[in-house]
C-alpha cells in the first residue's frame, strides 16, 4: 500500500497489516506532518493498486496479442533471435559482397597499374615506334624526345682568331630513333634580352645520314657577334 503526505506529497510504501482494523496516525519522515489513516482509506487503497495491476495487466496481454505473457516473451525472444540470425546473414552478405565488388575493381585498377608503370619504363621505345605519343606523354607532364634527330644543348665560347673575336660553338646531333635517318642543315640564331634575333646562319655537318643511336659532333664559328647578343637558339632547318 502506498502512503502519500498531504503536505509535500512524499510517497511511503506500507504493508495493510500495519495500519490495523481501527486506523493509525502517521508521521512524513520528510516534513513532519501528521494524518491519520482509517482502516477504510487502506482498504480503498488496497483496492485501487490491485485494480491498477490488473488493468495494466490487462494492456501487456492486450499488446501481446491476449495470449499468456511467459508465452508471448517466449515468441518475442524467439522472433528477436530470428531478427539477429537475419541481420547477421545480411551483414555476411554485404561484406561478401563488396569484397566481391573489391576484388572486380581490383582486377582492371591492377592492369592499368601495371600498363602505367611498363608504359614509363619503356616510354622512349614507344615514342620511337609511335611519335603521336609523346604529346600524350607530355600531357601527363613527361617530357618524352619525338623519335628522329635531336641537337644537343650547344656549348659556347669566345675566342680571338687572326685578331678578331669569334663565337665558337660545338654541339652534338644524335639519332634516338631505331632507323637510320637524314641529316639536315642546323640553323643557329643569336637574340638579345628582349628575343628579337640578331644573327643567324646554318651549319652543314660531315654526314648526310645516321644510323639508329649514331651520334655526330659538329662545330661552327660565327665572326663578330653582336655585343648584345645573350642567347643561342638552335634547330634544324627542316624544322
Amino acid at each position: 500500500m502506498i502512503l502519500t503526505c498531504p503536505e509535500c506529497s512524499t510517497k511511503y510504501l506500507s504493508k495493510p497489516e500495519t495500519i490495523g482494523p481501527n486506523g493509525r496516525t502517521v508521521r512524513c519522515a520528510k516534513c513532519e506532518t501528521t494524518w491519520f489513516v482509517s482502516h477504510e482509506d487502506a482498504e480503498t487503497h488496497i483496492a485501487e493498486e490491485r485494480a491498477l495491476e490488473e488493468d495494466l495487466h490487462e494492456n501487456i496481454n492486450s499488446d501481446l496479442g491476449g495470449e499468456p505473457s511467459q508465452h508471448k516473451e517466449d515468441e518475442v525472444a524467439e522472433k528477436g533471435a530470428h531478427v539477429l540470425m537475419r541481420d547477421k546473414a545480411d551483414a555476411e552478405k554485404l561484406r561478401r559482397r563488396r569484397h566481391t565488388i573489391l576484388g572486380i575493381w581490383m582486377v582492371p585498377l591492377t592492369i592499368l597499374g601495371v600498363a602505367a608503370i611498363l608504359g614509363y619504363v619503356f616510354r622512349q621505345v614507344i615514342v620511337n615506334r609511335v611519335p603521336g605519343t609523346a604529346t600524350l606523354y607530355q600531357s601527363f607532364g613527361v617530357n618524352v624526345k619525338s623519335a628522329g634527330l635531336e641537337i644537343e644543348s650547344p656549348t659556347t665560347r669566345t675566342a680571338i682568331i687572326d685578331g678578331q673575336t669569334v663565337l665558337v660553338v660545338n654541339s652534338v646531333i644524335e639519332n634516338i630513333s631505331p632507323e637510320s635517318q637524314p641529316v639536315p642543315l642546323v640553323q643557329l640564331t643569336l637574340h638579345n634580352g628582349s628575343g628579337e634575333e640578331l644573327a643567324a646562319w646554318y651549319v652543314e655537318p660531315n654526314e648526310t645520314r645516321l644510323s639508329p643511336k649514331a651520334r655526330l659532333e659538329f662545330a661552327t664559328q660565327y665572326p663578330d657577334p653582336p655585343v648584345d647578343a645573350v642567347k643561342l637558339r638552335y634547330s634544324f632547318a627542316s624544322d
